[in-house]
């Protein structure tokens, strides 16, 4: 497995030569490239390994995806618990801003640590420090009121995405292509792709293609979708056909398992500042009490239903 501090690397490296304040994008081909030539000899990665640590990173609030396959970091910001719990705070996105944190908190500790102590005492003043150097400072709760709902793309905001080449033709005898179909006998998200040929094809379908590419197909034109934007519709495709996903809940613990489900980048987020990781399951949260009922009113939000 790709280790996901090489892919931070390498994108808290790249910078924009007119403003090197901000990361350089970079295409997916690009950082495999990148990834392969940091490996030891006879260490061999595939896209779908990194396609799978960036999907990671995005949870995490670590990367941004774009069209086109691109990703950069995130911009820097520094998560606490809440105001009154200081003791221990985590840093997030861009790495070449991790020093200035450091700086800004008077931590003591070696710049590369990501869980910071810092010894400058109250929320406001961390804050101010922080904002000095470009760097946010949030709350697990600062985003709760704002986690976007599932919709259908709208048009006028897609102006510059189109695509107007026949995508079956470019990619015919080198790829595939998959339409997101919801069926009550795909209950797990990822079989609801199913692969088609030109002639499946109906107005108002969500596609992916073999480099993992999102497209809309709405009046006989294609429009190219971030993977947020792709992930909100296809939430959207569930309700109006009214087969919502099952999410494996089990309450007691308080244990999610995510395995298999794409969650739009914001509620990843959400869910994985409210929890800690599974040891023994991959994409599986683990949730305290007092975050449980918060993190099945998020999921119930966007549609699922929790099993």
């Amino acid at each position: 497995m790709v280790e996901t501090d090489k892919i931070v690397k390498i994108l808290s490296n790249h910078r924009q030569l007119q403003d090197f304040k901000r990361p350089q994008s970079l295409i997916l081909r690009s950082i495999i490239s990148l990834v392969e030539h940091s490996l030891p000899p006879n260490h061999a990665v595939t896209s779908e390994q990194i396609q799978e640590c960036l999907q990671e990173l995005q949870a995490e609030e670590e990367v941004l995806a774009g069209v086109g396959n691109r990703f950069c970091m995130a911009p820097p910001m520094v998560l606490a618990q809440d105001k009154t719990n200081l003791t221990g705070v985590l840093f997030r996105g861009d790495r070449a801003y991790l020093k200035l944190a450091h700086q800004a908190m008077g931590t003591g500790q070696p710049i590369t640590k990501t869980d910071l102590h810092p010894k400058v005492h109250g929320f406001d003043q961390i804050k101010e420090r922080l904002k000095s150097y470009g760097i946010r400072l949030l709350t697990v709760t600062d985003s709760v009121e704002h986690l976007p709902v599932p919709e259908k793309p709208k048009l006028y905001l897609l102006t510059g995405s189109e695509r107007n080449e026949d995508q079956f033709q470019c990619l015919q005898g080198s790829g595939f292509i998959q339409v997101y179909i919801p069926k009550s006998e795909w209950q797990i998200q990822r079989d609801r792709w199913q692969c088609i040929t030109q002639a499946d094809l109906t107005d108002s379908s969500l596609l992916k293609l073999s480099t993992g590419e999102y497209l809309w197909l709405e009046a006989d034109q294609f429009y190219e979708l971030t993977p947020d934007v792709a992930s909100l519709t296809l939430f959207w495709l569930d309700q109006q056909a009214d087969f919502p996903i099952l999410v494996p809940w089990d309450k007691a613990p308080g244990r999610l398992n995510l395995q298999g489900i794409s969650l739009p980048s914001s509620y990843a987020q959400w869910l994985w500042r409210l929890s800690e990781p599974d040891p023994d399951q991959a994409r599986t949260r683990l949730f305290e009490p007092s975050q449980r009922p918060i993190a099945c009113q998020a999921l119930t939000r966007l549609g699922c239903t929790l099993v």
